[in-house]
């Protein structure tokens, strides 16, 4: 199958086709024509040339290929959060050029869901999932957060899973981990050497690694928690400006703000401007690096999260556990990179609106 006929299925140029499948920064005007070429790479399960891949890769022609299905976790939409749709992105194209098929790709949130995660539901959701797609496969990629409950289910009907994660599975399977404790103890550190004792938290506060880290770092400080400065949240933009538009009514509002998610931290300094408020500018930081971080104004300060390497090691790790390379659980750990723009200032300075626009 060639990219021609992607074209001609999606009515788009090669070139363009192209640019989608083999780079997933690449910013589509159309984000329906993005979508539409996915889904018809995945409809005839696309494979680069098999001379190109086996050059690049090093294998040969005889390698097998191996069907694989990813389960996200966070979302019912892939396009919810731009973390996962990067990741995938990535993951996709990763999978085609180790000349692998992209079985089915599932977005369901009960997954992540502790309280929806009951064995009941979980093995009816399951079920539902494979009884449609009766054909074997080879393994399954989860990225996002997954119950213990959930991952046990689903290891009844997949012997070859690998989670691409920020909470650990705590070796229910093998997992590339970049630890969500240990981001935001980085955060927050962070905005300690700047002077900031009055920190908030916005996020996820549910049996998530970014809340502990937030409040390990506030002990790590030896400053108490504070209610009031914790917003529990599921991430999209606009919980983000609620957050804000919290934070911003408090008596002794906090001078500085660690969001779990970048998508978060868009809403909460699009806030600055969407509610012309120059008195209230906190001091923003958060996690992931997507690519939207670097358009805010003020640009965010983030931690940055290795995508491409973190898809690398899973598929690493799914084709190595496939092939009887290994049999115990295994995890991979990567560290973040804090990425430093103009979205943090000095305590010092945080009554000075400069960067306001």
């Amino acid at each position: 199958m060639s990219l021609k006929e992607i074209a001609q299925m999606t009515g788009v140029s090669v070139s363009t086709v192209g640019r989608i499948l083999n780079d997933p920064k690449h910013r589509c005007s159309n984000e329906q024509v993005r979508k539409k070429v996915l889904e018809a790479a995945r409809e005839i399960n696309y494979i680069p040339n098999a001379n190109a891949r086996n050059l690049k890769s090093g294998g040969s022609m005889g390698d097998k290929i191996y069907s694989v299905n990813i389960l996200l976790t966070r979302f019912s939409s892939e396009t919810a959060d731009p973390f996962y749709d990067e990741l995938l992105m990535q993951l996709e194209k990763e999978l085609r050029n180790s000349g692998c098929i992209i079985a089915n790709v599932w977005h369901n949130a009960e997954f992540s869901d502790e309280k929806a995660s009951r064995s009941e539901t979980l093995t009816a959701l399951v079920d539902s999932l494979y009884d449609e797609n009766s054909q074997r496969h080879d393994g399954l990629i989860i990225i996002g957060k997954v119950t213990r409950r959930a991952l046990r289910v689903l290891k009844t009907r997949e012997k070859n899973i690998v989670s691409i994660n920020r909470n650990t599975t705590n070796y229910e399977v093998d997992e590339v981990l970049c630890d969500g404790k240990r981001i935001a103890r980085e955060a927050v550190a962070y905005l300690a050497r700047l002077g900031h004792t009055k920190i908030a938290y916005v996020g996820d506060c549910h049996n998530e690694s970014r809340f502990a880290g937030f409040q390990a770092a506030l002990a790590d400080m030896h400053l108490a928690p504070d209610i009031d400065y914790v917003f529990d949240t599921s991430p999209n933009e606009h919980n983000g400006l609620i957050a804000y538009d919290y934070f911003r009514s408090l008596a002794v509002p906090p001078t500085a703000v660690y969001c779990a998610n970048d998508i978060l931290a868009i809403g909460f300094i699009n806030a600055f401007g969407k509610r012309r408020q120059k008195q209230y500018l906190p001091s923003v930081i958060s996690s992931d690096d997507i690519d939207a971080a670097q358009y805010t104004k003020p640009m965010l300060t983030t931690i940055s999260l290795p995508k491409a390497d973190m898809v690398r090691f899973a598929l690493m790790l799914l084709l190595d556990r496939i092939k009887g390379g290994h049999k115990i659980v295994s995890r991979i750990e990567l560290e973040g990179t804090l990425m430093i723009r103009e979205s943090c200032r000095n305590y010092s300075e945080i009554s000075e609106p400069e960067y306001y626009i």
